[in-house]
């Protein structure tokens, strides 16, 4: 298989006045070029943690990951859109291009296009908060691809809207990333979303997280998340990852 990104026996330890917290614990994980991966686990596991580490913004504590590509891009995506408000939805749009000093007059055309493509062209001289929230999470989104990231790192991304929203959103988010080509790797909490969405289900312990279970998800005439619901293995996926997480409420 051709690997965009190979995690060895990434572990991350947090010390505080009082003590050392383990909060990773000897991730192991490759990820293919093209594919969407989904880690999921409890709230406070350290799914996140790792998305951070990818990032470049916190360190590890031990192990090593490594990309097939020199002096990859990385896109990353907040749980929430991180819109300014004083800025339209272009001015936002290109804003990463102006931070990394990337404008170029390509660059920006290849903005202009995304917005175009995925029916946002006529909202480009509008302000977020004329926007729904479905609307301002895909000029995010378009916002991390006007970069032209090798990989895309997405936390929570349809934490911050309602359930229909989250369904609706989670439909154009996959159809973009497809459309794209990008590799992306996902941190949820939502199972249903994580089946529906991806390649394959990495299953993280409590902290300190471990790898407990990965599952390569083939569901019958695979289309959309929303339509991926609908498969005849959805829910044996479901109630097999729901006993993994052994969640008690």
């Amino acid at each position: 298989m051709n690997n965009l990104l190979e995690i060895s026996h990434i572990s991350k330890n947090y010390i505080t006045e009082k003590e050392e917290i383990e909060a990773i614990k000897d991730i192991t994980l490759k990820v293919e070029k093209g594919s969407i991966l989904t880690i999921v686990g409890s709230s406070g596991c350290g799914k996140s943690s790792l998305l951070s580490i990818l990032a470049g913004i916190d360190q590890k504590t031990s192990g090593t990951f490594t990309f097939s590509c020199s002096n990859p891009v990385i896109g990353y995506m907040l749980q929430s859109d991180s819109l300014f408000p004083w800025l339209t939805i272009y001015e936002n749009a290109i804003l990463g291009l102006i931070i990394q000093k990337k404008d170029t007059k390509e660059n920006k055309e290849y903005v202009k296009k995304l917005l175009s493509t995925y029916k946002l062209n006529d909202f480009m001289d509008k302000y977020p908060n004329e926007l729904s929230g479905g609307m301002k999470q895909r000029v995010a989104l378009i916002r991390t691809l006007a970069l032209r990231p090798d990989i895309l790192l997405l936390d929570e991304p349809f934490s911050a809207l309602d359930y229909q929203s989250r369904l609706a959103i989670s439909d154009d988010v996959y159809n973009i990333i497809k459309k794209e080509g990008i590799t992306t790797l996902i941190v949820s909490h939502d199972i249903a979303e994580a089946i529906s969405m991806s390649d394959k289900v990495v299953v993280l312990s409590k902290r300190p997280c471990k790898i407990k279970k990965i599952y390569e998800i083939h569901l019958t005439d695979k289309r959309t998340p929303m339509k991926n619901r609908q498969a005849k293995e959805f829910n044996d996926y479901y109630n097999k990852i729901w006993k993994d997480l052994d969640i008690n409420v």
